[in-house]
């Protein structure tokens, strides 16, 4: 014969048996995802400070590896006889610039077997990114001197890559005196008297150079680098002139 449990063991038993309810459920999966959440949030923030920071690492090793060319080239630069320092004021940015050209003792042979050391004819022109739009890209031109160069801008188009991500590239220059011009020629007149060509026929005494990178386009945030180079040539040659035209 099957006795029935008394009363307070059926109230025990029930009790053990007992599950979770939906509700139960629901609130700890809304709390689980609310958890994944802050954890998903928190490390997306810190992806987004890593890559920033490898990003900017980035751009201050191309500016450094772009103004320090720079340098070495113009402060090796040189005026001969049939070479003249020709810089152009910055354009429009949708076009092909030529900033610069000069000669230079800062020649760099690439090739050891059919190149030499000896002065070079640098030149940096400026060209929008085909690939990026909105992006400028720096090139360097170095072709070693010869007796009658022809001095156009068609010796860019072998021109090596310097610098890309560009906004933008400024030169400034100076005279001995400390003025700032935003371009320079030393082209003169052969008919020009002697006063007039002792005052073109000259290179600046400084350079500066500021370049502007684009750190993120759709934020128009941008990290710019300047460097001042100063052309002993220059201040040399500037010194003379003054002292014959005295």
């Amino acid at each position: 014969m099957i006795r029935s449990l008394p009363e307070r063991h059926r109230l025990l038993v029930c009790t053990s048996m007992k599950g979770f309810t939906l509700m139960e459920i629901m609130l700890a999966t809304i709390i689980l995802g609310m958890v994944v959440s802050m954890v998903t949030m928190s490390l997306s923030g810190s992806l987004r400070v890593v890559e920033a920071t490898r990003d900017q690492g980035n751009l201050y090793y191309r500016a450094q590896v772009a103004l320090q060319r720079i340098s070495e080239d113009l402060e090796s630069a040189l005026l001969i006889d049939g070479a003249d320092f020709v810089a152009a004021a910055t354009g429009e940015a949708g076009e092909k610039q030529v900033l610069v050209r000069f000669t230079s003792m800062a020649h760099v042979a690439f090739d050891p077997e059919g190149d030499q050391d000896g002065m070079g004819r640098i030149g940096y022109a400026l060209i929008p990114d085909p690939e990026n739009e909105g992006q400028l890209v720096l090139l360097r031109s170095d072709q070693l001197a010869t007796p009658q160069q022809n001095e156009t801008d068609e010796e860019f188009r072998d021109g090596f890559l310097l610098s890309d991500r560009l906004r933008s590239v400024t030169f400034a220059y100076f005279d001995s005196e400390g003025e700032e011009f935003d371009s320079w020629d030393t082209r003169v007149d052969p008919q020009a008297d002697t006063k007039e060509k002792l005052l073109k026929r000259r290179l600046p005494a400084a350079v500066s150079c500021r370049l502007e990178f684009w750190l993120d386009q759709d934020q128009e945030a941008t990290l710019i680098f300047q460097t001042s180079v100063k052309i002993p040539t220059g201040m040399i040659l500037a010194k003379e002139m003054q002292g014959n035209a005295a």
